[in-house]
């Protein structure tokens, strides 16, 4: 007998078929009784869909701008029937706001690093900056001069100049994140860093300068500032901070006034046209449910006017209508809108969570970006944003701030 021949004959294991992938799905989409129109009409599938965490930006001639899917897509309204006026290929996520410079041409910073500047019309102004990862609440800032400048993802500001081309290391340094989507007021660039100050850059070469003095403790708040200021008629940058406390700093870097909040400020605060602040509070107690409050703090004494509860924690940052309603949304899948006193008027169910500030497109037309990657416009009763105070993220339907 050969040898090795009364060895058992060695058997390969049967194929195993890969289990089949799960079905894809969509979110279903819910419409409320005051639904107006959506982008797109039914949301993405599960597994391609990123939260729209952003409002959209409106130029001048009421042409609507969003990221979405990889693209930078440009829409117009008739009635209630969006057009896809154009879309201009980014490549990638963009976590921040797209922003409309004050020439009309638009920012928006793409999760693969690079910059984009695209004219209204879908051209590109230049190419792509490459200015390296996005930081997830920071926003391109442009200058009366057209120069953007970008918060460094570890940290400082990175300078690009109008023709896209970008400075050599970092205009500015700071230790921390600038993780914050900062305003521009007469040549000063005002925003949040992640050791709990404010800085006030002068914009000005050859480098940028903090106007406060940190060591005196100008700007102070103690907390991750991630949300974006607002400025009073009466030049008073209000700050919301993740430690629970709202601040009024003067534009010297005094503080002016401070007041204890009932939960985590994850949204940015408006400025009603009296002066009042309106800002979203989200709480989260140990064994409980977490919810949200919609605070109002008057504008004189500084103290709580009233606060309205909701079903959710409240990141979303309200917008102020030409009547004073205020709407915004909830991580519930409300939205609400609030008359001036803290009444609601109207609450509508989207069963996604919504994250995003709120803008007033056009008239009697409230949007909302929903986390399952969808913009979705109710009717409401205001014509436009409050003609007065901060009504909005950025303030603008450009979304950058005074320039």
């Amino acid at each position: 007998m050969a040898a090795g021949a009364n060895v058992a004959a060695v058997r390969k294991p049967a194929a195993v078929e890969p289990p089949a992938p799960p079905p894809r799905t969509r979110p279903t989409p819910v419409r409320p009784q005051c639904f107006a129109w959506a982008y797109p009409l039914e949301p993405p599938y599960d597994d391609q869909a990123k939260p729209m965490r952003n409002a959209p930006a409106v130029d001048a001639e009421g042409r609507i701008f969003l990221a979405h899917q990889g693209r930078l897509v440009a829409l117009a309204v008739q009635g209630d029937s969006p057009q896809v006026l154009w879309e201009y290929v980014l490549g990638s996520h963009v976590p921040g706001p797209v922003v409309v410079a004050a020439d009309g041409t638009l920012r928006a910073h793409a999760g693969d690093g690079f910059l984009h500047a695209v004219t209204p019309e879908g051209k590109q102004l230049w190419s792509p900056a490459h200015v390296g990862e996005p930081l997830g609440w920071a926003a391109p800032a442009v200058d009366a001069a057209g120069n953007t400048w970008v918060s460094a993802y570890d940290g400082g500001l990175i300078h690009v100049d109008p023709d896209g081309k970008m400075s050599p290391g970092r205009r500015f340094r700071s230790r921390q994140k600038l993780d914050s989507a900062g305003i521009l007021h007469e040549g000063v660039l005002y925003l949040g860093s992640e050791d709990g100050y404010v800085f006030a850059l002068a914009l000005g070469e050859p480098k940028p300068v903090n106007l406060w003095n940190h060591a005196a403790e100008q700007g102070y708040t103690g907390g991750f500032i991630n949300s974006s200021p607002a400025l009073t008629d009466d030049g008073i940058l209000v700050v919301a901070a993740r430690d629970e406390l709202l601040f009024g700093f003067a534009l010297n870097g005094a503080t002016a006034w401070s007041t204890k909040m009932p939960g985590q400020l994850l949204g940015s605060p408006v400025v009603d046209r009296h002066g009042h602040v309106y800002v979203g509070v989200s709480q989260a107690e140990r064994g409980q449910p977490p919810k949200g409050l919609l605070v109002c703090v008057d504008g004189n004494s500084h103290k709580v006017r009233w606060q309205y509860a909701a079903a959710g924690p409240i990141e979303s940052t309200p917008v102020i209508g030409d009547d004073d309603m205020l709407y915004f949304g909830d991580n519930h899948g409300t939205i609400h809108a609030l008359d001036d006193r803290g009444t609601a008027q109207w609450t509508a169910e989207v069963e996604s969570a919504v994250r995003s500030p709120g803008t007033i497109l056009a008239p009697q037309r409230v949007a909302f970006g929903l986390d399952d990657d969808t913009l979705v416009v109710l009717r409401c009763s205001s014509n436009g944003l409050s003609p007065a105070g901060w009504p909005k993220f950025g303030r603008t339907l450009g979304q950058t701030g005074p320039v």
